[in-house]
């Protein structure tokens, strides 16, 4: 489903928004996939969520991981995540 410009996180919907323009047949898009895989403890083990992200074709150095509680607020490597995904996103708008 294409996403109108105007809306991003945390932006309210609006029914008045027009749908984005559609991509041209001829244009070359793909997929482009990004992981994040997390543990709140030092005695979980990330092993089974990277595993699960490389048998979805995920390349290993799309995949973001840390080990960090949930209550702490910044987490260095989904802010990574979350930055990578919006360059790729810069520079192949047309891409998913």
């Amino acid at each position: 489903m294409p996403t109108p410009a105007d809306r991003g996180p945390g932006q309210p919907w609006r029914p008045d928004t027009p749908a984005p323009a559609p991509v041209a047949p001829d244009t070359p898009s793909a997929d482009i996939r990004i992981g994040y895989a997390r543990c709140s403890t030092l005695t979980q083990e990330l092993q089974t969520q990277l595993d699960a992200l490389a048998a979805k074709r995920i390349p290993r150095d799309k995949i973001f991981s840390e080990k960090i509680s949930t209550r702490v607020r910044v987490r260095p490597q989904f802010e990574a995540a979350l930055a990578a995904a919006r360059e790729i996103k810069a520079h192949a708008p047309h891409c998913r």
